[in-house]
């Protein structure tokens, strides 16, 4: 069994394109978070598939509290 390993520009361009789309939900005042170990739990599940290697997860909130960071 061999290992693929994600190639570096990829994983950047991802990394970019990330920090653009949550950029995009904040200026339309929608919280977000960008969760790795969400991201991780969804990968060891294996709901993608075997080609997967890299999950990201992004929750999103509209409500008058933002759920990432008011506590109650």
């Amino acid at each position: 069994m061999s290992i693929i390993i994600p190639c570096v520009f990829n994983t950047g361009d991802l990394g970019l394109a990330i920090g653009s789309a949550v950029s995009v939900a904040m200026d339309n005042r929608v919280d977000n978070r960008v969760m790795y170990t969400a991201g991780q739990a969804v990968l060891e599940m294996g709901f993608l598939g075997e080609e997967v290697k890299i999950v990201y997860c992004i929750p999103l909130s509209v409500s008058s509290k933002n759920v990432f960071f008011d506590r109650r």
